[in-house]
């Protein structure tokens, strides 16, 4: 069997869209943890913080990521690589901080489970 390796560039979105990401954040998990989340259907991401990245499924869909611990350099300035492996990302998987400007490397954390969210309606 043949394995195909992708590695992708993911842009951290900026900050404005932190309010609607706390909006998210408040609402209530839709679903039960995914172990992994096939990266063609994800729009976007946001790093929220140096312990959380929410991916943009679209359609109003969400999954939070919490990832492994001391990922001191993931902050929402910065961009993440990460490497498919056929089936997706996955919960364990390995992924680089680095900055787009400077092109510095922060060093390697790992994904979380993907917890699903669906945008809670606005009030």
């Amino acid at each position: 069997m043949r394995r195909v390796i992708f590695a992708l560039l993911l842009a951290a979105a900026p900050a404005t869209a932190a309010p609607d990401v706390d909006r998210l954040l408040s609402g209530v998990p839709d679903g039960r943890p995914e172990h992994c989340i096939q990266q063609r259907f994800i729009r976007g991401q946001t790093i929220v913080n140096q312990s959380t990245i929410v991916f943009e499924r679209g359609y109003g869909r969400y999954y939070r990521s919490d990832v492994g611990p001391n990922c001191a350099a993931l902050r929402p300035d910065r961009t993440i690589i990460t490497r498919e492996i056929a089936v997706g990302i996955c919960d364990g998987d390995p992924f680089q901080v680095i900055d787009t400007e400077s092109r510095t490397g922060y060093g390697t954390c790992t994904f979380g489970p993907f917890v699903p969210y669906k945008r809670p309606s606005a009030k």
